[in-house]
């Protein structure tokens, strides 16, 4: 295995313990708890090219199927991804690979892109796990809206401001090499 090869799975792999980990950190509200891991996600599309975004986020999503505790609340297994929340956690491979492909675009220096790029995948999440939610709760739009998206705009338009300040001073400190969006 080349150098670069390794220290690309090795960054996939840290950023998949970093979404891991910040999952964890939940207010546990029904039916959707309160979790950090949209911060991660964002940072997880901020910070690596697409293919590496949608790896370590698809990682996430497996080792989480399969049954190993990385959802919040320390769960994992199918039984989540077909839960209430499972529109949410499967939108996140294709949030942190927009994110990636739009700050790809704007040549990895326009904070707006990064800005914009995390707005449409919140649109994105929002949407499948809304729409999720309504199927799993054989729910009207008005009931998913009102629980799965009213109570979190505010504080995921934070993340989303926290996730593009961090990401570009990020940028800017860790060798180009490591980070190679």
């Amino acid at each position: 295995m080349s150098k670069s090869k390794a220290t690309s799975l090795t960054i996939s792999a840290l950023f998949t313990a970093l979404i891991v980990v910040l999952s964890q950190i939940s207010i546990p509200i029904q039916p959707i708890p309160f979790t950090f891991s949209l911060l991660a996600i964002f940072l997880t599309g901020a910070l690596l090219p697409p293919k590496q975004a949608l790896l370590s986020t698809f990682t996430y999503v497996m080792l989480g199927a399969i049954g190993l505790p990385v959802f919040a609340g320390f769960r994992g297994g199918l039984g989540v991804i077909i839960g209430f929340t499972g529109g949410f956690i499967i939108a996140y491979p294709i949030m942190a690979f927009v994110i990636a492909v739009l700050i790809k675009i704007g040549k990895n220096k326009n904070f707006i892109f990064t800005l914009v790029g995390m707005l449409l995948a919140l649109i994105i999440c929002y949407s499948l796990g809304s729409i999720w939610y309504m199927v799993v709760a054989k729910a009207p739009f008005s009931q998913a809206f009102s629980l799965c998206v009213a109570p979190f705009i505010l504080l995921d338009i934070l993340k989303i401001i926290i996730a593009s300040a961090f990401s570009m001073a990020l940028k800017k400190a860790i060798p180009k090499l490591v980070l190679q969006n």
